[in-house]
């Protein structure tokens, strides 16, 4: 018991929400790009383009509220090119694996060149400040966990209800219909590529929000490969809500919380290392496999009534 008293402690889900942030402005990303029709894996290029522009503009204005411009600019700006691509016919699953690498690679040769750093840079800069709720703050237990928090983790959360909300209204509709029946959605008048390009944009501003959340939010520095895979993540997430609104945010928290659950352990038990920073990854891979499971079966009962699909479902569980 004293064990876990002292490993379940609030300051480990107050952990937990910061490092789901991240993950789940990428879902969000990646979920809206999914109901318009377009599978976008370049999430990841889009969160590290969010997370150096974001600490540059911070660097050079000094104002946090810029570099969150800068960074959501930029990453629908990137957002805006695998928008083209698409316009274009470009396969965009390789055009997405190429952006990963090329921001990768890019950003190094950007930080070597014009700021001197090789793996790590670090600017004087002041991040993002926690934000303390009044009254809230004061409660025990829940004040930690709902208060203390930069604007970023908030405004993570909050996106997830806009996005929630957005099929409530006609431009959520029609992103539907572009995305589940686009045919039907030109015969109706719709623009297809006119809904996808701004929703590819809006889904490039948004990871980039996440990105920017571990340099302005977090962290003040910028090293190489830092959104370490967070983007594949995100997208992983989305897949295993669905793209439902109402899936995400539990989603994210699963992968969140697993890496808390990770650097908890790292520093309470004498786990080795390689064992405990294989949690996240080990969860992924057990989501991946659901995620895949669940395609296939759909695969089998596509077509078939609703009753005959849950008696087929009743004889194999």
């Amino acid at each position: 018991m004293d064990f876990l008293s002292s490993f379940f402690t609030a300051e480990l889900f107050s952990n937990g929400i910061r490092l789901t942030t991240p993950i789940l402005f990428g879902a969000i990303a990646s979920a809206l790009s999914s109901r318009a029709g377009v599978l976008n894996l370049a999430i990841e290029a889009k969160m590290l383009v969010g997370a150096f522009v974001g600490l540059i503009a911070l660097s050079a204005s000094g104002s946090p509220v810029v570099a969150l411009l800068a960074a959501a600019a930029a990453g629908a700006a990137t957002g805006g090119l695998m928008a083209g691509a698409h316009r274009i016919g470009v396969d965009l699953i390789i055009f997405a694996i190429g952006l990963n690498m090329f921001f990768v690679e890019l950003s190094v040769y950007l930080m070597r060149v014009f700021f001197g750093g090789t793996g790590v840079w670090k600017p004087d800069v002041t991040i993002l400040e926690d934000i303390r709720i009044p009254v809230v703050a004061d409660i025990p237990v829940l004040g930690t966990l709902l208060s203390g928090y930069n604007v970023l983790v908030y405004l993570a959360f909050a996106a997830a209800i806009a996005y929630g909300l957005l099929f409530r209204f006609r431009s959520g509709r029609h992103l539907l219909a572009a995305g589940e029946s686009p045919v039907a959605a030109l015969s109706a008048g719709l623009s297809v590529p006119k809904i996808q390009t701004w929703s590819l944009v809006g889904a490039g501003a948004i990871a980039a929000l996440g990105g920017a959340f571990l340099t302005v939010g977090e962290l003040g520095l910028f090293a190489r490969g830092m959104t370490d895979g967070a983007g594949w993540i995100a997208i992983t997430a989305a897949l295993l809500a669905v793209n439902r609104p109402v899936f995400l945010v539990p989603s994210a928290l699963l992968f969140g919380f697993s890496d808390a659950f990770a650097i908890r352990l790292q520093s309470t038990t004498a786990l080795p290392n390689s064992i405990v920073q294989g949690i996240p990854m080990v969860a992924t891979l057990i989501v991946l496999g659901i995620v895949g499971y669940r395609g296939l079966r759909r695969a089998e009962t596509i077509g078939m009534p609703k009753r005959a699909r849950r008696r087929l479902r009743a004889q194999t569980a």
